[in-house]
């Protein structure tokens, strides 16, 4: 009787480590307790298509319209403040953010969030996040961009066209996007 409660014991803690992994590889954009699969820790798209135009506002209260930014290559970053792989990946998209300035590049954070906008402010301040929030609040614009997990990031070209996508947690993803930057801007 105690070695199969012994087992049932083990059995459960590789369970919850293998749930704990996989909590850390992507989170569900969906908070209200609906799951969303999403892909792999740092996987990538390199397909070319459109990118769906969207106007949101910024935490700021600046309305930013993706079809004004035609001309200039755009990061988007799906995040939220209740996700730990964003914690991972929202500093180094702003130094992302940081490293571009200056260039034609524009770089937002897209916050998922389903709280005020006071509370998210509160966050980006507390972490020191300098670049340019918008707050997707209704979700819609990540419906328009088919983000099913979070965080997940994509590049948009000079002509709008969406020429990379990444998500999930990936330490190295200031260097790969700094790269594919740096390659569309020689273009």
């Amino acid at each position: 009787m105690l070695r199969r409660v012994g087992r049932l014991a083990r059995l459960l803690g590789v369970l919850i480590a293998a749930l704990g992994l996989v909590v850390l590889q992507s989170c569900s954009k969906d908070d209200s307790g609906a799951s969303a699969k999403s892909g792999k820790s740092g996987k990538t798209s390199n397909s070319e298509s459109a990118a769906p135009d969207f106007k949101l506002d910024s935490l700021d209260g600046k309305t930013v319209e993706l079809e004004s930014l035609k001309g200039k290559i755009v990061v988007i970053d799906f995040w939220a403040t209740w996700c730990p792989p964003c914690r991972i990946t929202l500093p180094l998209v702003n130094k992302v953010y940081e490293q571009t300035r200056g260039k034609d590049v524009e770089v937002y954070g897209i916050s998922t969030d389903r709280v005020s906008s006071e509370k998210v402010k509160e966050f980006v301040k507390e972490n020191k996040i300098s670049m340019p929030i918008l707050h997707d609040r209704n979700g819609t614009v990540s419906m328009k961009y088919g983000v099913r997990g979070i965080p997940t990031m994509f590049i948009i070209d000079r002509d709008g066209n969406i020429r990379d996508k990444h998500v999930g947690a990936d330490r190295s993803l200031d260097k790969r996007v700094l790269k594919e930057i740096k390659d569309l801007l020689e273009e």
